[in-house]
């Protein structure tokens, strides 16, 4: 742990706060303090910073062009990430656990009460939620309905 104060001091003094190249001595020293540093946290604690790094995820795929994660998968790494089994959570949720699979897999929406309930659990705004499935569903209705969609002009309404 003394190997820790040095490192810690370093990052204190501004040497570790310069980038650093990946498979370096400095770069494998700095993973074993942030690692020392997680395991003397509360699981509390590392839920609700894993949960804080789960919103940013969410939050970049707003802005982000490339391949769109479902809302269900957010839902599934925030059950994994409070570490809890589907089928409690779903329990605890007073769903059928066929019901919050089926959630979970797309095949049914996330409802506003849910997006509440996960915005209760997560401190993640319900709104959240609602705008990544929301996103999904209209890049699906754009692409399936390009040519009927194009059919709509503002010009030939006003005629």
């Amino acid at each position: 742990m003394n190997n820790d104060k040095d490192i810690l001091s370093q990052l204190t003094n501004g040497v570790l706060t310069e980038s650093m190249d990946i498979g370096t001595k400095e770069y494998e020293d700095f993973k074993l303090l942030i690692r020392s540093k997680v395991y003397e946290t509360s699981k509390d604690e590392r839920i609700k910073i894993s949960l804080l790094g789960l919103k940013f995820q969410m939050e970049d795929q707003l802005q982000s062009r490339s391949k769109l994660l479902p809302v269900g998968s957010f839902i599934k790494k925030f059950i994994k990430l409070i570490e809890i089994k589907q089928v409690d959570f779903a329990k605890y949720l007073e769903i059928r656990p066929s019901n919050l699979s089926k959630v979970l897999s797309g095949e049914r929406r996330v409802t506003i009460e849910l997006a509440l309930i996960l915005e209760k659990l997560s401190n993640i705004d319900a709104e959240l939620w609602l705008r990544i499935q929301n996103q999904i569903e209209m890049k699906k209705i754009k692409k399936a309905n390009l040519k009927r969609m194009s059919k709509y002009r503002l010009q030939e309404l006003i005629k």
